[in-house]
């Protein structure tokens, strides 16, 4: 939001730079992801925000779309209420301010993402069949009103911060997928590190936030165990920026690396370790009778290698480092 709910004189991040990084003659955002993919072969599903006219910016979503299915990507469901909220703001509407779609009433989730995945669908002639509440704050509710949008499988549960931002309960902790009704929940992937001070006692596995090593170990135990492991990188994930408003992007060669890195070995262990879009797991479970399964999360036990980690984000979040 690029600090706008708290300065009437900023104006949130355009998808100009959140999404396409675009600085100069450079895009350090959704660009160089598709180059590194397209550089190892592999394909992703891009959770992609579809409310940014309602942030200011009309007509400026579409093209990232076109873009992203241009060069083969999935286009999936990403839902930031606090985007509408804020064009409800800007209008003198009533509105609640609140990012996390499980806090809404059931009537107001169903036509938020009703509302998404219809224009995703307007833009991309694809009906979306997945979503990912952002901040993971849907719950189980949340699940429940997921069919009557058309939209079936859900990646929004992650057990490092589940009973936290992500509003399903913490109950059993798991990794991997499994139905809720007729929905398919596939979590995001997390594993376990040991406790000690400074280290959290559990992270998800993204690349802007766990090392390469930490990523691979992760899948790696997570499918041999038996089930799916899903991976997350952000948009704004490769650059860094000197202030809220997103000036002055540079990229970010710590992240970049560790992308490159992990594309790397999953196109080199594309036999053992296969990478699938959620469009293609979807036509797995309607064709191919997919199974799915949980497992517990996987415990990494390399506290030097984390503690090291944890000072190379420390150097890493200066911006000329």
């Amino acid at each position: 939001m690029g600090g706008a709910w708290g300065n009437p004189l900023l104006k949130p991040i355009s998808p100009r730079l959140g999404m396409m990084g675009e600085y100069g003659n450079q895009s350090f955002g959704v660009p160089m992801i598709c180059d590194i993919l397209d550089r190892h072969d592999l394909k992703a599903t891009f959770f992609l925000e579809p409310f940014n006219d309602e942030l200011g910016y009309p007509g400026e979503t579409e093209p990232v779309c076109r873009f992203l299915v241009d060069r083969g990507q999935d286009v999936q469901l990403h839902v930031h209420p606090n985007h509408v909220h804020y064009g409800l703001h800007i209008a003198g509407k009533p509105y609640i301010r609140t990012d996390q779609i499980a806090n809404l009433s059931q009537d107001r989730q169903r036509a938020m993402m009703t509302d998404g995945a219809r224009r995703i669908e307007q833009w991309t002639g694809i009906r979306p069949i997945a979503f990912r509440a952002g901040n993971m704050g849907a719950s189980e509710q949340t699940l429940k009103i997921l069919p009557d949008t058309g939209i079936w499988i859900d990646s929004s549960y992650t057990f490092p911060y589940a009973g936290g931002q992500c509003r399903f309960p913490k109950g059993e902790p798991y990794n991997g997928s499994k139905w809720y009704c007729d929905v398919l929940e596939v979590a995001l992937s997390g594993f376990q590190q040991t406790k000690l001070p400074g280290l959290h006692p559990s992270k998800p596995v993204d690349l802007m936030g766990s090392s390469f090593e930490e990523c691979r170990d992760a899948v790696r135990m997570i499918c041999d165990a038996g089930a799916d492991a899903v991976l997350i990188l952000h948009s704004f994930s490769l650059f860094k920026v000197r202030d809220v408003q997103y000036n002055g992007g540079r990229l970010n060669r710590i992240v970049t690396r560790r992308f490159e890195r992990f594309c790397r070995w999953l196109a080199a262990n594309r036999a053992t370790y296969p990478a699938r879009t959620f469009a293609e797991l979807g036509r797995m479970v309607k064709e191919d009778g997919y199974e799915p399964k949980t497992v517990e999360p996987c415990m990494i036990r390399r506290p030097l290698r984390a503690l090291t980690r944890n000072v190379v984000q420390v150097l890493n979040n200066f911006y000329w480092f």
